[in-house]
């Protein structure tokens, strides 16, 4: 008979429960360990995201300051507006006053001449960054650097012909296009150069306030020219500027009969009382000497063909910039309506400008009307433009001439004697090498 087995020992009773006791503890440290680590790596992203999300808003930062300098009336103080957006906690723009580096202005109209440093501070989470840079203002591609530019429609009036061959352009077109229908013109007429067509909508130039900050300008007239408008068989308006160097502005004095009423049956017209300008069946020569800018208030009407002459010794170019006429039932936002064409000669550049319509035809019925054709025009409307050609046998020519017209634009452009453009300068912000640079206080 076996002996029975011992008994175990007391002390190994209730290992097991010890163990998974041990065990559960162990566990709850490592999660509560781990749920630490959890929370000081949300911090530390928190943190980081912080830091680089202030980065970002500076850098957007620095955008919106360009955007609000590059205004029509662009002054540096106008920075300051951006504080209190995206963040934005400060910023300023400034520029040298002269060849001294010190002497620098945060205040004033922007000098497009000079360099501009920006610096911009914004905030995110706690996190401040500043950031600086400079800047060279450079001009961009604007619509007075094509031959037709408008936010409206741009339409080819077929009534004298079909044949797209009578209506010949030259030179880039910027319009806005929705459908085809808008590039229906296109096949109409024969476009010779100047494709692709640029589709986007263009800036608007701010016409009206233009013709209303100079119609105070004198009329031509003693030295600055004359105007002949009572011999119908030879209208004639000499504008004169002796200056080369800078625009010369001009109006006519609507008060005085002569410089409105072109023969005695002129105010028989309808057109007569419709627009500011009118002349009626005959071709008018617009004689200029210099650069010469014409503001019309309230519309002109030419019912013949404009003929542009000037001193081939003088370089020389002509703005005409027109307010809509507004009593003119066919079309009451029609600032300049050429019924007869335009002729001009390449030397002479010729920029038709109105923030309302334009339209350039050749549809007067007079006798002496013949193939026309302006080489260095370039027509910039803020509303819609139409084109029309000659009956069979004649022809009309619209050219952009870019290697004569676009850098005189630029020069125009700075000169203000265009106007200045919808929400724009027509300005770029180039940045300057090496000079991008974070600032923030360490």
């Amino acid at each position: 008979m076996r002996p029975p087995l011992p008994d175990p020992a007391r002390d190994e009773r209730g290992f097991i429960l010890v163990g998974v006791v041990t065990f559960m503890l162990a566990l709850t440290i490592l999660g509560l360990s781990l749920f630490a680590l959890s929370s000081y790596e949300a911090q530390f992203f928190y943190a980081s995201a912080s830091r680089e999300q202030s980065l970002q808003n500076s850098e957007s930062g620095m955008e919106l300051v360009k955007a609000l300098l590059d205004t029509s009336s662009p002054l540096l103080q106008s920075a300051h507006l951006a504080e209190g957006q995206l963040g934005v906690t400060h910023a300023l723009a400034y520029q040298q006053r002269s060849a001294l580096a010190t002497d620098t202005t945060s205040f004033g109209p922007v000098d497009w001449s000079r360099d501009v440093v920006l610096v911009v501070s914004a905030r995110s989470g706690g996190v401040e960054r500043t950031l600086q840079a400079k800047f060279t203002p450079r001009l961009a591609d604007h619509p007075y650097k094509y031959l037709v530019a408008c936010d409206g429609r741009l339409t080819y009036d077929q009534s004298n012909s079909t044949d797209p061959s009578l209506m010949v352009l030259g030179g880039r077109v910027w319009q806005p296009v929705q459908s085809a229908m808008d590039t229906t013109w296109t096949g109409q007429v024969a476009w010779s150069s100047g494709r692709p067509l640029r589709i986007d909508t263009p800036p608007a130039p701010l016409a009206d306030a233009f013709v209303a900050a100079h119609l105070s300008a004198p009329e031509p007239s003693g030295a600055s020219g004359s105007f002949e408008l009572d011999n119908k068989n030879r209208y004639k308006i000499t504008f004169l500027n002796d200056n080369p160097g800078t625009a010369a502005f001009f109006r006519m004095d609507l008060n005085d009969p002569t410089a409105h009423v072109t023969d005695d049956h002129a105010d028989q017209d309808p057109e007569f009382l419709q627009y500011d300008f009118y002349v009626n069946d005959y071709h008018i020569d617009l004689v200029i000497r210099g650069i010469v800018v014409w503001v019309i208030d309230r519309g002109a009407c030419f019912k013949n063909v404009v003929n542009v002459v000037t001193d081939p010794a003088v370089p020389s170019a002509l703005v005409i910039v027109a307010g809509a006429n507004g009593r003119d039932p066919r079309d009451v936002n029609r600032a300049l309506w050429l019924q007869g064409g335009i002729q001009a000669p390449i030397g002479v550049p010729v920029f038709l400008v109105s923030q309302h319509d334009i339209a350039v035809m050749h549809i007067s019925s007079n006798a002496n009307l013949a193939d026309h054709e302006a080489k260095s025009v370039s027509i910039v409307a803020g509303g819609d433009v139409v084109l029309q050609g000659p009956a069979p046998s004649h022809q009309f020519t619209l050219r952009h001439t870019a290697s004569t017209m676009d850098a005189l634009a630029d020069v125009l452009v700075l000169q203000r004697a265009l106007p200045p453009l919808g929400g724009a300068n027509g300005y770029r912000f180039v940045p300057v090498a090496q000079t991008w640079l974070e600032t923030t206080s360490r």
